[in-house]
């Protein structure tokens, strides 16, 4: 078994220490913030992934990972280093890799003997990779892209199931020793070059944002020539070449990857002198999604100045707590700035949206959000919210209007209960 420090304890870094602590091996995590490592060391994570708390509690039990705030301690003795920090996005659309070279630094300064792997896992600008060999070849230190693939809600299942696992360097002795980290977990291993590796990242996140995009864009027309979109993505997604995953029609994509990768390449190809025309699509058609809600709710209305929204779902997909670039938000921010009171509900993320200072009210259930409400938006595919009692929730209302955000509510039970029902391209066929 091997000694692996990880620096940044994040949402990957996290995922990937309880993962390799439970493989056997032994985990040193590093974060600057003082505070944050205080908080793991308690055995909080202070953000919400199914299952990962307790692993890394069993994992602290069985003393394979601690948390440090220095990486010469964390350094002292590895084989690996994981850099698992953040790369925001800029004003125009590139990475923002400050804190990336800034634990480069600090890896070169701090390193150990023999000198660790780097394996970066932070989805980083193409090239990087090469840079990154070059910074350290005077150290005798090789470089691996491991990119990440994991899905918020499901990231443990990711790890230990992945669909690929992907190795670039121009080191193959080092790509194999990352690879022998993964013993005891199937999947399709791809040796590549840096390059290769980093783009993998953002081309698949900016397929999956193009398939919602898409999905979004038939609803629209399906709307228009009387076709039900729901039947038509599942025809879609038979087709082998398709596939299902991401192809439903709604309030479009959220979170901190799919707005940032597709802004990310966008921004590559402008500056590689490509056509960036479909990248630039795919962001125009998911911001207008949520103006859809608004344009509906105005046209009913006319002015949304003391019209109460209920916004069912906060959080940009089920299973996390995480609210950046939701949806949800981007659409209240919108409703507020209009002077309509809104009020907002999710079964995960209350904490979050305290901390983020959202402006609407945060009720503690969605009768209580949808209490004298005019409309109601389903902006998160909660399992809960999909079995709400509908005739209840038509009761404590003051309107009827239900958008259906996500494709939660089957159209003719909305009516049934006494909705009139928005679905993006849904026209209610009956249910099976």
């Amino acid at each position: 078994m091997s000694r692996v420090a990880i620096a940044g304890a994040g949402h990957v870094g996290l995922v990937y220490a309880g993962g390799l602590a439970d493989l056997g091996h032994t985990i040193r995590v590093i974060d600057v913030d003082r505070s944050r490592v205080a908080l793991l060391r308690r055995g909080s994570l202070g953000f919400f992934e199914p299952g990962l708390g307790d692993l890394l509690r069993r994992g602290m039990r069985r003393r394979r990972i601690t948390f440090t705030t220095s990486y010469a301690d964390a350094l002292h003795g590895a084989e690996f280093v994981f850099v698992c920090v953040p790369t925001p996005s800029t004003s125009d659309g590139s990475l923002d890799d400050s804190m990336l070279r800034g634990a480069f630094d600090l890896i070169r300064r701090h390193r150990g003997e023999p000198s660790p792997v780097v394996v970066n896992k932070s989805t980083v600008p193409v090239g990087t990779g090469d840079l990154a060999a070059q910074l350290f070849s005077d150290l005798g230190m090789s470089v691996v892209s491991n990119p990440e693939f994991l899905s918020e809600g499901r990231a443990l299942e990711d790890f230990y199931h992945p669909s690929r696992i992907v190795l670039g360097s121009r080191d193959r002795a080092a790509a194999d020793a990352v690879r022998r980290l993964y013993a005891g977990i199937r999947a399709p291993v791809v040796y590549t070059d840096n390059a290769t590796a980093e783009f993998s990242k953002l081309a698949a996140n900016a397929f999956l944002a193009t398939k919602v995009s898409f999905a979004n864009s038939v609803a629209k027309l399906s709307g228009r020539v009387g076709a039900d979109v729901d039947a038509l993505t599942h025809i879609l997604s038979l087709d082998p070449r398709i596939g299902q995953g991401h192809l439903r029609a709604g309030l479009g994509f959220g979170g901190s990857c799919l707005p940032k990768d597709v802004a990310a390449v966008e921004h590559l190809a402008r500056r590689h002198g490509a056509d960036p025309g479909l990248f630039t699509a795919v962001t125009r058609v998911n911001v207008d999604q949520r103006s859809q809600v608004v344009d509906l709710l105005v046209a009913r209305y006319g002015s949304l100045a003391g019209r109460r929204v209920a916004i069912l779902g906060v959080a940009y997909k089920p299973g996390t707590d995480d609210v950046r670039d939701a949806p949800a938000v981007a659409l209240g921010q919108q409703l507020l700035a209009l002077h309509a009171e809104v009020a907002v509900y999710d079964p995960a993320a209350h904490a979050v949206i305290r901390a983020d200072g959202i402006r609407a009210r945060q009720a503690r259930s969605a009768f209580g959000a949808a209490r004298g409400a005019d409309a109601i938006v389903f902006a998160t595919e909660w399992p809960e919210l999909a079995g709400l009692d509908l005739p209840r929730l038509r009761r404590v209302m003051r309107g009827d209007v239900l958008i259906d955000g996500r494709g939660l509510i089957h159209p003719s039970l909305a009516k049934e209960a006494g909705f009139d029902y928005f679905g993006f391209g849904r026209v209610g066929r009956p249910p099976d």
